[in-house]
């Protein structure tokens, strides 16, 4: 399994991000009204970290102003910071264009309407004339197909700024995965339902939406036209595909955020569709199978990471939406080779629906050789008609990196231009790089801006190393995509950093001291590292690291023992860090002797109080340092009379500060002197004080009820003194009768 940022270094990447964005100002594009905020923060292959920023200027969300910043896994080096905004925004905030008009507008785009989402006001931005815009969702369908439909209504002139289409197409093979297949349900006894139960969000029914149920774990029938065989084919390819994420990707399911989404079965349709939460699929053009192949599977939740990855969603346009369809055939391609199916079933392959074929044909599409179908193998600045041929240049781009152009037992692949012959780097390190560069997508996404972002992805993923970088790079070239400011890169030795936290330990003889020892990489990539003691340990001092052997860029546990027949005074106990190309030495203090034990008192001020039921005291609890160093202190009251409460703001302090306490009573607070014990719970010591409360004792009153209803003519007495109600009404506090003449008479 690929790693991943522990929480530490989750924190320490964000903490980076934040300074990033400020000191990316201008790369930027920021205007003084525009503000961040952090919309995902997501892993990658080898614990890189990305953080995707929204953008608001003057409150409004900005569509292709989103920034990313891109962290080691340390998240203490920022390695790229990217956003698809070209100019700083200088717009008018006040639309010409109502919402009803801007709706009217959007559902125009459909011919036949199911919903129409509430208008909302956007900065719209991913273009080089942004402009002030609503942002509708249309759902229902097209002459063909159904659409969730995202449109931008330009809030000056009402015209249609941009609109995409979540639901995207595909077709696929639609064999079995063997039989008998294990896949994760849920359920026990005799009742059972296809949902996942490690995998959040994933499930498999009908068209209705509803999970298929059943009284044993036992599901279909192995008939292509069964639909609850459907979902088994379905509900493994989907399983698989987020475990090759996992394992081969450092994803966290397929929004990267740790979700799955439902699947659908029985489309009376030859096609499948991702519907932007949830994948339909139909069957082949006899009727004779359903479309849940393995790459079919993996195609369609593909879109879902093109949607879930960078920002923009999935994009609009014919370019973009050819890599979004790419993105599906990759998905799909590595789902297959992470499966590795044998010969007998369905071989890992770069072919698109080889065994549906839908027209006599085969294939869909050929990832190797696109111009096969008809379509193109090398990019042009005019793509072709439709999205799916739009998917060529992409596709062959990853075939000839991760493969290259004569690998050994597969097909042979031609280059566009450039240098010939290309070696491939592996389809996993491919699949790493392809998603480490879309992880940073800015709409619009493009063939250049991917270029670019994969080639940085190459840097981040490997450092030190320019084998996949240089790969990455031709494999570009061989597909006609142009450089455009590329990145450089250049090779470097292996090294890295150490550092003990914290670096000193005060003990008595015959206790332990405990650290953390850092790692961090500082050039190339990570190195194995042993670590151990050099040098002579002092009497009865022993070390233990936990784990003694890690990854550069990682941490262990340093725990340095002592005995009875250590002797007392500072000690300097070397460690040594050996790693496979360098070797690194730090240094922990260890202060062996009586230890001073901390300890602090509790005062308060003042130290009772007199009040009416329904009333509250203030004091302050005082803490004074009286050994030792100051150390956190969680307060606390104990055992308290009925209708008595008590809060401490703060709640925690550290020794030497002090707190407010208030101690409120209700009206139902009995009578007389209560003693409330204030506590301090410390790291090393326990203190406590008391506070004295008298609730005086009111005869012959009516005790006054906040909130409570009276009636006209109702005779309260308040404070000995009889009132009649005037005009009915609620009390509330500070309404009391000699405060309201106007509600209350004197009687």
């Amino acid at each position: 399994m690929t790693a991943a940022p522990d929480p530490r270094q989750r924190a320490k990447a964000l903490s980076s991000g934040e300074n990033a964005l400020t000191a990316a100002a201008d790369e930027l594009k920021v205007a003084p009204s525009d503000d961040f905020q952090l919309e995902r923060a997501i892993s990658g292959a080898r614990g890189v970290q990305y953080l995707t920023y929204t953008r608001l200027h003057k409150g409004l969300p900005v569509y292709g102003g989103e920034a990313i910043v891109t962290t080691d896994i340390s998240g203490q080096v920022v390695h790229s910071v990217t956003t698809g905004q070209q100019t700083e925004l200088a717009v008018t905030s006040t639309p010409k264009i109502t919402a009803d008009q801007a709706a009217l507008t959007a559902r125009k785009r459909l011919t036949k309407v199911e919903t129409v989402g509430t208008p909302t006001l956007a900065i719209y931005a991913a273009t080089k004339n942004p402009r002030l815009a609503w942002a509708v969702d249309v759902t229902g369908r097209t002459e063909n197909a159904p659409s969730v439909q995202h449109v931008y209504v330009d809030a000056v002139n009402g015209k249609v700024v941009d609109a995409w289409d979540d639901v995207r197409a595909g077709m696929g093979n639609s064999h079995y995965n063997g039989n008998p297949v294990t896949i994760t349900t849920s359920g026990s006894g005799s009742s059972y339902s296809m949902s996942d139960s490690t995998r959040p969000g994933l499930r498999c029914g009908g068209m209705n939406g509803q999970t298929y149920t059943g009284t044993d774990d036992n599901w279909g029938t192995g008939a292509g036209t069964n639909l609850e065989t459907a979902c088994v084919d379905a509900m493994f390819g989907a399983q698989k595909e987020w475990d090759m994420l996992r394992e081969w990707l450092g994803r966290n399911g397929i929004n990267g955020s740790g979700a799955h989404y439902p699947i659908r079965v029985g489309l009376n349709d030859v096609n499948a569709f991702w519907y932007g939460t949830y994948t339909e699929f139909g069957h082949n053009s006899s009727n004779t199978r359903q479309a849940v192949a393995m790459d079919v599977v993996g195609h369609e939740f593909g879109h879902g990471v093109f949607q879930y990855s960078g920002s923009g969603g999935s994009g609009s346009g014919t370019e973009t939406g050819g890599m979004n369809e790419s993105t599906g055939d990759i998905m799909g391609a590595l789902t297959e080779h992470y499966v590795n199916h044998p010969a007998s079933l369905d071989p890992p392959d770069y072919l698109v629906g080889e065994e549906v074929n839908l027209a006599g044909s085969g294939e869909i599409r050929n990832m190797y050789n696109p111009q096969a179908k008809g379509h193109p193998n090398c990019y042009s600045s005019s793509p072709p008609s439709g999205v799916h041929a739009a998917a060529g240049p992409q596709n062959h781009w990853f075939y000839l990196l991760a493969e290259g152009t004569n690998p050994a037992g597969k097909p042979a692949s031609p280059v566009c231009s450039g240098p010939t012959p290309l070696t491939g780097i592996g389809i996993q390190k491919a699949g790493q790089i392809f998603l480490g560069g879309l992880n940073t997508k800015t709409a619009p996404w493009n063939h250049a801006k991917a270029r670019i972002a994969t080639l940085n992805a190459a840097k981040s993923l490997f450092p030190g190393s320019c084998t996949e970088f240089n790969a990455t790079k031709a494999a570009w070239t061989a597909v006609n995509v142009p450089a455009t400011n590329d990145p450089t890169c250049t090779s470097q030795n292996n090294d890295f950093s150490v550092a003990l936290n914290p670096a000193s330990g005060s003990v008595n003889a015959g206790e332990a001291a405990q650290s953390t020892l850092n790692t961090t990489v500082t050039a190339g990539s990570a190195q194995p590292v042993s670590l151990r003691t050099t040098g002579t340990l002092p009497t009865g001092v022993s070390v233990t690291f936990t784990p003694a052997t890690i990854q550069s860029g990682q941490t262990s546990t340093v725990r340095v023992s002592t005995t009875s027949s250590t002797p007392s005074g500072t000690h300097s106990i070397r460690i040594l860090a050996d790693g496979a190309s360098a070797d690194k030495e730090t240094t922990f203090s260890l202060n062996v002797g009586t230890i001073q034990q901390d300890d602090y008192s509790i005062a308060l001020n003042p130290a009772s109080a007199s009040v009416n039921a329904g009333e509250a005291a203030q004091t302050t609890l005082n803490t004074t340092v009286t050994n030792g160093s100051p150390q956190p202190v969680a307060l606390s009251a104990g055992t308290l009379p009925t209708g008595v409460t008590v809060t401490f703001s703060p709640a925690t302090i550290t020794a030497g500060q002090s707190s407010t306490v208030t101690i409120a009573t209700s009206a139902g607070a009995p009578a007389g002197t209560h003693t409330i014990s204030l506590n301090g719970d410390g790291t090393s010591a326990d203190r406590s004080a008391s506070f004295s409360l008298t609730v005086n004792e009111v005869g012959g009153e009516t005790s006054w009820a906040t909130w409570s209803s009276y009636t006209t003519g109702q005779v309260v007495t308040y404070q000995g003194v009889s009132y009649r109600c005037i005009q009915a009404h609620t009390s509330l506090p500070g309404w009391e009768p000699p405060n309201v003449p106007a509600l209350w008479g004197r009687v």
